[in-house]
């Protein structure tokens, strides 16, 4: 382990890791663009020279293995002006647009250049004005503001495998571009627009839409399959703008080591690390399919129509659960958290003396490509199935299949949604049913079919945890607020539990207290860190 100084600081670090990668861990900032610790160094933007004794020539940070005894300097005049000299080339043909650019508020190009570039530049040129290129149907491409950093590139080449993105002419004219005709695909398309530094690399879903610097960032999960991806929500009240990747290795973007705070932005995290994870496309766009289109705002009761509020509504579900006793039978979906899990089984097992449960099975998430590196997909197109059935085991409940609990001709039926289409073709077979009641926040042929309807909360408007597939217990975090009439799923669980047998829940951390106590594979976990609630902070400022 070499131990060498770097700005007068002696500091051991690793065998093979750089002098960048040591400035990091210890602090000390030295700024680049084209570096990301997924991909193999390229030393291409020059930002990151500092100047090494011995060494005649200023040398790249990035590319430059600390070795013993080797003293390093990162704040020379010699350095300042090299950096300087540097960002006034990017800047020859990049444009002056940062209002109308999307990256503005989290570009590091805009922070490194109130922070080392020059006051004013010599080049008095017209700048070059270049056409828009649609790389793919997710990603739009603005060349004039492409630093040709690479990392896009390299990410196809190093991380994907397809290496699909290549950089065609030189100089001024360089641009990146796929072949002729060709446009990306595989779905891992929408990671070059988190890894990108500037504004050149950016989602059509959320191009143009809102600034980011209005936006409020939650590190949540994704529920679109088992693997439990981290990831950044970022909102505004009730509407979720866009989703991006969250590095799985800083468990808070609070906690990242380097942080700068200027005048300019609410505490931007400019250093261009790329700690960031990987995410597939399904999972970037996921909110518009499951929080939009077709939500339920209030609560319906179609056999007693003039009883459709929350009060008379959990009343008359109550005392029908508790009438049907152990002929009352439960589905859940495998979208439910743990906390509402526990409380649904609860009330199957304590309230109605029933353990007739089923769990409502999604297909497989298969991959894009065979021929991708990259694979993220992981167990079925559902985020807690495993935490369900470990839940279930230990209530000491077989779950049963949905044909099943039809076949059992139970006098009620009580689903716990999103069912997301999976029961549509079942719908139809739940007429011999004398009562059915749907907890779900979206419109669906069964929400159609019930007798009762309580609008829920989507994985975006609620607290809970996930057991992904490898068993690790993970915090979805609350995004937005909820539409309309509807109300946090575990709120209507724990009235009507209490409504049966007077027995108080509690909130999200109460029951997930419970759940360590009652369930072995919960023993373990953290509760502090599952149950903390970082501020929402604003969304300028990311990991790059």
């Amino acid at each position: 382990m070499p131990t060498f100084e770097i700005d007068g600081k002696k500091i051991t670090v690793e065998q093979g890791k750089t002098v960048l990668e040591s400035a990091r861990d210890n602090g000390i900032e030295i700024p680049y663009f084209c570096f990301h610790e997924s991909f193999r160094s390229g030393g291409l933007c020059r930002m990151c020279l500092v100047e090494i004794e011995k060494m005649p020539k200023l040398q790249t940070a990035c590319t430059t293995i600390a070795t013993e005894g080797m003293v390093v300097k990162t704040t020379t005049d010699r350095v300042k002006q090299a950096r300087s000299a540097m960002l006034e080339f990017i800047l020859t043909n990049h444009p002056l647009d940062c209002p109308d650019c999307d990256q503005a508020g989290e570009c590091v190009l805009q922070e490194y250049s109130h922070r080392y570039g020059p006051d004013k530049s010599v080049f008095t040129e017209p700048k070059q004005l270049r056409e828009h290129i649609q790389l793919s149907e997710l990603i739009a491409y603005d060349p004039e503001r492409c630093i040709m950093c690479e990392r896009c590139v390299r990410y196809y080449r190093d991380i994907v495998g397809t290496e699909e993105l290549a950089v065609m002419q030189r100089g001024a004219h360089a641009e990146i571009t796929t072949f002729p005709g060709k446009q990306l695909n595989y779905g891992y398309v929408g990671n070059i627009s988190d890894i990108c530094p500037v504004g050149a690399l950016t989602t059509k879903d959320f191009r143009f839409k809102e600034r980011v610097f209005n936006l409020r960032a939650t590190e949540t999960i994704c529920p679109l399959c088992e693997a439990g991806c981290l990831i950044y929500a970022d909102a505004k009240m009730y509407t979720v703008y866009r989703i991006r990747s969250r590095n799985p290795y800083v468990e808070s973007i609070h906690d990242h080591p380097s942080r700068n705070v200027t005048s300019f932005y609410p505490k931007p995290y400019i250093n261009a690390i790329s700690r960031s994870s990987f995410i597939c496309d399904d999972g970037r766009l996921n909110y518009n399919k499951q929080i939009n289109n077709k939500v339920i705002d209030s609560p319906v009761n179609r056999l007693e129509s003039g009883n459709n509020n929350w009060d008379d509504i959990l009343a008359f579900v109550s005392q029908r659960i508790k009438q049907s006793g152990s002929k009352t039978a439960g589905i859940l979906s495998p979208f439910a958290t743990n906390e509402e899990a526990y409380a649904f089984m609860y009330l199957m097992k304590h309230a109605a003396g029933s353990s007739m449960l089923s769990m409502i099975r999604f297909p497989e998430a298969k991959e894009y490509a065979t021929a991708v590196r990259l694979k993220l997909r992981r167990g079925v197109q559902a985020p807690n199935a495993k935490g369900i059935e470990q839940i279930a085991k230990s209530f000491n409940i077989k779950l049963i299949s949905l044909e099943e609990i039809i076949m059992a001709k139970p006098e009620c039926l009580y689903v716990l949604g999103p069912v997301f289409g999976q029961m549509d073709t079942v719908a139809g077979k739940l007429d011999g049913i004398p009562y059915v009641a749907v907890q779900d926040f979206k419109a669906s042929p069964l929400t159609d079919k019930a007798h009762v309807v309580m609008p829920g909360a989507s994985y975006a408007q609620k607290n809970g945890t996930y057991t992904n597939g490898e068993g690790k217990v993970q915090r979805l975090r609350k995004v937005v607020k909820i539409k309309g009439n509807g109300r946090d799923d575990l709120v209507i669980l724990a009235d009507i539990i209490y409504n049966i047998t007077g027995k108080q829940l509690g909130r999200f951390d109460q029951v997930l207290g419970t759940l360590m106590k009652e369930v072995p594979s919960f023993n373990d976990i953290d509760f502090n860190k599952l149950t903390m609630d970082f501020s929402f902070r604003k969304a300028a400022g990311r990991l790059w």
